[in-house]
């Protein structure tokens, strides 16, 4: 897709197209390919299973020119692992200005994450297998089974008001745990919490706008313009059109996580499961268009704590804490500053190079929002929803129940 440094976008309407670009190179709306690699791909249009791809970021700091509505735009090339690109100024100001007083007409709302406040399944984060809990400990047996982010300062107050740590020695034994009612816990943390939201792991409002059903002349050009961005099958987008438009007040945030889920998860895709219907699933997102809306004065980046890392251990992470991006954004190994009009655009699945089509989901993508300080921070998302069902993605005629 990418030519000379020149990335000239294509629409693909067609769900089973001629040729694939590994193949012969382009892919033309009418199913027939122009430019030949050796491969004689007829005149006639050949049913072959459609295979997704991705744009080329060759290497940190390259810069190519994409062209988009036929203007011409620069990206960048962030990081390779994950590979991150960014476009500025790929949305106008009046653009922004118009995004954000959408949402505010449909109405915002408390963002919220999968995992509810009150857990009814508590796994104490034993990490050493010694009986007792640490603070640190105690702390990520909060985080993992409440979706709240305690320091240490908190947590000692947590012991003095329920009375918990007898010896006063800042741990937590096995008599002093099970001596302890979880119910007082539970309402201690959603007492504290109220209180002080940004310790959640996210604190936000947002609202969901659906080119679909807005019926609005700039969303549906902004919708054009990711479709001719990512090169992805249109009916992708098309079936899954929404944006989510996201409000980040003082102290707004929302630690490190991962957009998408893996496939060793053994549930349906969200976008696969009529809403509402109260099953489980994960969320099945391949790609991030992530949008930025405004000018914030004081802080609001976006973090990816281990970019080009050689390695990952999700246990060594946890444990360092480095997940609280209010405490360790700037420790993060990529951060992306907040800026109006900016996008920026990461991969979070590889590429199964056997099917064609979406692969394990890598890791190097645990991402979050940094602490805004000052003033407020808009964000739009655009998500490329893929799941590892090809059929049910490809098929015009299946269409997800959702709100």
């Amino acid at each position: 897709m990418t030519k000379g440094g020149l990335h000239t976008a294509r629409l693909v309407v067609l769900v089973l197209v001629c040729c694939t670009a590994r193949i012969c190179g382009e892919v033309e709306e009418q199913g027939t390919c122009s430019k030949d690699d050796g491969v004689d791909c007829g005149s006639q249009n050949l049913e072959v299973t459609p295979v997704i791809t991705k744009l080329d970021g060759v290497e940190v700091g390259h810069v190519q020119d994409v062209i988009l509505d036929g203007k011409t735009h620069q990206m960048k090339t962030l990081s390779m692992k994950p590979q991150v690109l960014e476009i500025q100024h790929f949305l106008t100001d009046d653009e922004c200005d118009h995004v954000m007083r959408l949402a505010e007409k449909v109405g915002m709302f408390e963002s919220v994450t999968n995992t509810p406040t009150k857990s009814r399944n508590v796994q104490i984060m034993d990490m050493n297998k010694d009986t007792v809990l640490s603070l640190r400990e105690f702390i990520l047996t909060i985080e993992n089974s409440f979706d709240i982010y305690l320091d240490e300062g908190d947590m000692l107050k947590m012991y003095a008001d329920l009375g918990m740590d007898h010896n006063a020695d800042a741990e937590i034994s096995r008599e002093e745990l099970y001596g302890q009612d979880p119910k007082s816990v539970a309402e201690w943390l959603e007492e504290y919490v109220t209180k002080l939201p940004h310790k959640k792991s996210r604190m936000s409002r947002q609202a969901w706008l659906y080119p679909s059903k807005v019926r609005d002349k700039v969303l549906d050009e902004i919708q054009e313009r990711v479709v001719s961005l990512v090169g992805l099958p249109r009916i992708l987008i098309d079936k899954n059109d929404e944006f989510q438009v996201v409000q980040y007040g003082p102290k707004g945030h929302y630690h490190a996580h991962w957009d998408s889920g893996s496939w060793a998860e053994k549930y349906p895709c969200c976008h696969h499961v009529k809403t509402g219907s109260g099953e489980r699933c994960k969320s099945c997102r391949f790609m991030t268009v992530l949008l930025y809306l405004n000018k914030v004065d004081g802080g609001g980046a976006t973090a990816f704590p281990i970019a080009n890392n050689e390695t990952f251990d999700e246990h060594s992470f946890r444990m360092s804490g480095k997940i609280n991006l209010h405490q360790h954004c700037e420790d993060a190994n990529l951060v992306v500053p907040a800026e109006k009009g900016k996008a920026i655009i990461w991969y979070n699945h590889h590429l199964d190079p056997t099917t064609g089509w979406v692969g394990e989901l890598d890791s190097f993508t645990l991402h979050g929002g940094c602490g805004v300080t000052r003033g407020q921070k808009w964000i739009a998302n655009k998500w490329i929803l893929v799941s590892d069902e090809r059929e049910k993605d490809m098929d015009p005629n299946y269409r997800p129940n959702r709100a």
